[in-house]
């Protein structure tokens, strides 16, 4: 397993042993690198060799949110010198908001993992952490969009990841749910952040074929910041126009949404 990150970090990695495990505490540390240990102690065997037999190349940013209680907000991507004192924190625990305001940080990374280069075949993945709980709970837009390439259609997952009454639990959305929205160019899953949950990770993935030799894969994650239904959650294209060069909602819509940037990366060919 080769993993390239366009932003380079070096962070503590932790091993948890298991008698079954399928993979070597080297490549697990390797994984640990992009995953949290709650994401992979739920990863499947099959799920782990795949991507650490795969020549994985990874951008991920750090943003820092700052919400206040009358539900302004502010985002700005993390200082490089503090890079590493964030990712640890989260790998060691999580913060509780303060009473007048909050700053959180969200960890977004966009994985591509190519399964054929002969036929221009990729596993695509965006992958978010909360540092911190957030204050509004509701229907949060993960998507990706393509540029020289498409979707295989049936391929489409995701899953929501959250710690609640001691122990980690996940959330499947299937190709043909209801929460997912599609496009020729793409695809988004709406994930309503489960009430009562103090730790969440959320991902979207899709086997993609590239058309180009320079097809690029975008992310965003879309923080829902008041209540908002289903519906208008799906209210939106996958756009170049959009938030995160992704998402572009209905002007209705749009100011719901905290507005992060995104994350993008070419397609090894």
């Amino acid at each position: 397993m080769k993993v390239v990150f366009t932003f380079i970090i070096i962070g503590t990695l932790c091993y948890v042993g298991n008698a079954n495990a399928a993979i070597s505490e080297e490549e697990y540390a390797e994984l640990r690198e992009i995953f949290s240990e709650a994401r992979l102690s739920i990863m499947t065997d099959e799920e782990k060799e795949e991507l650490v037999n795969g020549d994985l190349t990874v951008n991920e940013k750090i943003y820092q949110v700052t919400e206040s209680v009358n539900g302004t907000f502010t985002y700005s991507e993390v200082d490089p010198d503090m890079v590493d004192q964030i990712k640890e924190n989260f790998n060691n625990g999580i913060a509780t908001y303060d009473a007048s305001h909050q700053t959180t940080y969200k960890r977004i990374q966009i994985i591509d993992n190519p399964i054929n280069v002969i036929d221009g075949m990729h596993m695509v993945m965006v992958y978010t952490q909360w540092l911190v709980t957030p204050a509004t709970k509701s229907y949060d837009v993960t998507a990706m969009r393509i540029d020289g390439g498409y979707v295989v259609e049936g391929s489409q997952d995701g899953s929501q990841l959250y710690w609640k009454d001691g122990s980690y639990s996940m959330v499947n959305y299937s190709p043909n749910g209801t929460n997912i929205r599609k496009a020729d160019n793409g695809f988004g899953i709406s994930m309503n952040l489960v009430d009562g949950a103090s730790y969440f990770e959320t991902d979207i993935s899709a086997n993609v074929i590239s058309t180009s030799q320079n097809a690029v894969a975008y992310g965003t994650y879309q923080h829902a910041v008041t209540d908002v239904s289903l519906s208008q959650s799906q209210s939106y294209t996958i756009s170049h126009n959009g938030l995160g060069d992704v998402v572009n909602f209905v002007s209705t819509v749009h100011n719901l949404y905290d507005g992060m940037a995104g994350v993008s990366i070419t397609l090894q060919q």
